[in-house]
């Protein structure tokens, strides 16, 4: 009789251990997509990402042919995009037209030398297709 009492002692107490362990209060946390590799930034809406489509791009100083080459990025390269800015340029033949140019970390590049995307990952594909070529 008495073994079944404490049978049914630690059977309770665990039973209560069980119940006040899972009303804890849950947490914010991050998202994970479960890909080794990847960031929150990866999807977040409204950060875009760009890949340099020229064989070799100059990043400038601040939007602009007339400003100083800080870097230069290859053919491939993924960016996150930090910044837009439009302006007009003078073709060699005279004509003025307007472009963007894209502000990233290492600088500013025209919009000419990349392609944009709404994600990192469809950044990332389309650069591997780009260098497949």
């Amino acid at each position: 009789m008495r073994s079944r009492c404490s049978l049914a002692g630690i059977f309770l107490l665990l039973s209560v251990f069980l119940l006040i362990s899972s009303c804890r209060r849950k947490t914010e946390g991050s998202i994970d997509f479960g890909l080794p590799g990847e960031e929150p930034l990866d999807y977040l809406p409204g950060v875009e990402w760009a890949v340099i489509t020229d064989p070799v791009a100059a990043f400038r100083e601040d939007a602009g042919f007339e400003n100083k080459v800080l870097q230069h990025a290859r053919r491939g390269d993924v960016l996150m995009v930090t910044g837009k800015k439009i302006s007009s340029i003078k073709d060699s033949d005279g004509t003025v037209r307007v472009v963007t140019w894209y502000g990233f970390d290492r600088g500013w590049l025209v919009e000419d030398s990349l392609s944009v995307y709404g994600n990192r990952m469809n950044a990332r594909a389309a650069a591997s297709r780009l260098l497949e070529r």
